[in-house]
């Protein structure tokens, strides 16, 4: 499959251009064997991506340290 507006190689699943919209044609790809990524719509973030760091608390002390006061 390919784009005709973008001229971009696509992958069989797509019948419309994921990037302008356009149709796209049944022609013979110019990159063999391009398939496509998984991407989880609608997934929750893994709890690793979740994690926060603590925050230090704030102190004059720290500041006037940074700066050599």
């Amino acid at each position: 499959m390919r784009c005709t507006q973008c001229n971009v190689d696509l992958s069989e699943i797509y019948t419309t251009c994921p990037l302008c919209g356009s149709k796209a044609t049944d022609e013979e790809p110019r990159i063999k064997g391009i398939k496509p990524a998984p991407y989880p719509h609608g997934s929750e973030i893994p709890p690793s991506e979740k994690i926060k760091k603590p925050k230090t608390p704030f102190s004059f002390e720290k500041v006037k340290a940074f700066f050599n006061l």
